[in-house]
């Protein structure tokens, strides 16, 4: 019963997270202490400080990105691992139930490591693929880490994991902590 709840909680967690922003970015500089401009990556795409954002990088010669066609593929990827872990929690146990637990977890896991490797793409070509006729030419190429700060220019850039991405982790966690849980073929819960 136990690994049923997780997985039910895993599965809203998952289906939670496309009604929050999925990662964030935060830029500070000290010509502007009072200031800090955010962005936030949504389903939907990027919002906040966009207007902001988009006409100082255009000083340094960023390509700022309007459209994130990943973001489609990430969406009905949540709502698919949703279902799929939905499924997980209705499930028997014994070894199908106990199989699919363990491709859910999987597929899970998979989807965050993939999803991680595209956004940190995406960050090295912001910072590579840049307008060579930009007014600020000194500046070198950058790549923002996945999660942390980067001094680009006069900016300290820092980028997170926002309250989606949040729940995604904890959902897989919560989606491996069930696997463990399952029973062995003696029918005694593994530790």
């Amino acid at each position: 019963m136990k690994v049923r709840l997780l997985y039910a909680a895993a599965a809203a967690l998952v289906a939670a997270a496309l009604a929050f922003p999925l990662w964030g970015f935060a830029m500070a500089a000290p010509q502007y202490p009072d200031e800090t401009l955010h962005l936030q990556v949504t389903r939907a795409g990027i919002v906040g400080d966009v207007q902001e954002v988009s006409t100082l990088q255009h000083f340094i010669g960023v390509r700022f990105p309007t459209e994130l066609p990943e973001l489609t593929w990430a969406t009905a990827a949540i709502v698919a691992l949703a279902g799929l872990l939905l499924l997980g929690a209705l499930i028997g146990g014994g070894a199908v139930g106990r199989v699919y637990r363990v491709l859910c977890a999987a597929a899970l896991v998979t989807f965050l490591v993939a999803s991680a490797a595209v956004v940190q793409t995406r960050l090295y070509q912001v910072g590579h693929d840049r307008d060579p006729n930009a007014p600020l030419r000194s500046m070198r190429n950058f790549t923002p880490p996945l999660i942390g700060p980067a001094k680009v220019g006069n900016f300290t850039v820092w980028s997170f994991p926002h309250a989606g991405a949040l729940m995604l982790l904890v959902a897989a966690g919560l989606a491996v902590y069930g696997v463990r849980l399952q029973p062995d073929s003696s029918g005694k819960a593994a530790a």
